[in-house]
């Protein structure tokens, strides 16, 4: 279920781009790769969001042992090329009863932010609001959940999300009034990770259109953005991925590039910090349950 509010993926294909103002790109995709056991279970495991080190990797389940029907789990390794040790879950500090989904976790890994998707926890703003839980080293335990408050969130819903590397940017979906299609993308902005988030805004109809924009997934470099459109009438898993470049930090997105139909059974959500592999939420064939994790290799020049 909730693994499919992830973006979907073109896999084992090569596209070329003409990116206004940065010229072509070549998009490649490998072979993809399950995560196995340690990571999946028979039931709903999705929406993948690592540290920069790739040490840790935060994602939604609704797996047995949770607290609430969906909850944030993570899984840890000791190295970037070794396998994942057993996912363990945030427990009742940063899970409450209801549904939370789509982790965010900073580089450094000291903030985690997620979504209570249609089970708003008092001191909400509406429906589905966006929170972040705090630590203050990688060995202390995650703080109480604080609302991102009405600055950033609305009556409306804010789903999806993602922190930039540098910690300065948040993007996500919202349903509020000031865009142009169902759910649009809206970025808020602070000037240090101390400093307090501003108004978010309206990413423009550059990159928002008629139906449903969700699913960001901002490169380490901040100058690639992936994300799921979905066209007017159509099931939101039915989108395509889309891809946004800019030249640098403080430059407009460019006009996004569609990378075609992808398979039914594929979305990503989160691109290494080195930016040559791309984690994805998959009901394909060998899994272990409804929706699993995926990695797939993926390069913007050709190079893999």
């Amino acid at each position: 279920m909730w693994g499919k509010i992830c973006i979907r993926l073109i896999l084992s294909v090569v596209i070329m781009l003409a990116v206004t103002a940065i010229g072509t790109a070549q998009v490649t995709f490998g072979v993809p790769v399950n995560l196995g056991q340690n990571v999946n279970t028979g039931g709903d495991d999705g929406c993948p969001s690592l540290t920069a080190d790739g040490l840790e990797m935060y994602f939604h389940s609704d797996r047995p042992g949770g607290v609430g029907a969906y909850d944030i789990w993570v899984a840890t390794r000791a190295a970037a090329n070794q396998p994942w040790g057993k996912a363990v879950n945030l427990g009742p500090i940063v899970n409450g009863a209801g549904l939370e989904i789509a982790p965010a976790i900073s580089s450094d890994g000291l903030e985690l932010y997620f979504s209570d998707y249609g089970s708003p926890r008092p001191g909400g703003m509406g429906t589905t609001d966006m929170w972040v839980t705090r630590r203050a080293s990688r060995h202390d335990p995650w703080t109480t959940p604080v609302n991102l408050g009405p600055t950033v969130n609305s009556a409306e819903d804010e789903i999806t999300l993602v922190i930039s590397a540098d910690g300065l940017e948040l993007l996500f979906d919202s349903y509020r009034p000031g865009g142009v299609g169902a759910s649009d993308l809206w970025v808020a902005r602070r000037d240090s990770k101390s400093s307090p988030w501003q108004a978010p805004q309206w990413l423009g109809s550059t990159l928002n259109k008629a139906g449903i924009e969700h699913c960001p997934t901002i490169s380490a470099d901040g100058l690639s953005l992936f994300f799921d459109y979905t066209p007017p009438g159509m099931a939101s898993e039915e989108g395509d991925l889309m891809l946004s470049r800019r030249p640098s930090l403080s430059a407009p997105w460019g006009a996004p590039v569609d990378l075609g139909q992808a398979f039914s059974t594929h979305w990503a959500s989160s691109i290494s910090h080195d930016g040559k592999t791309l984690y994805f939420t998959s009901t394909r064939d060998g899994g272990l349950g409804n929706s699993d994790i995926w990695e797939v290799p993926i390069s913007l020049d050709g190079e893999i």
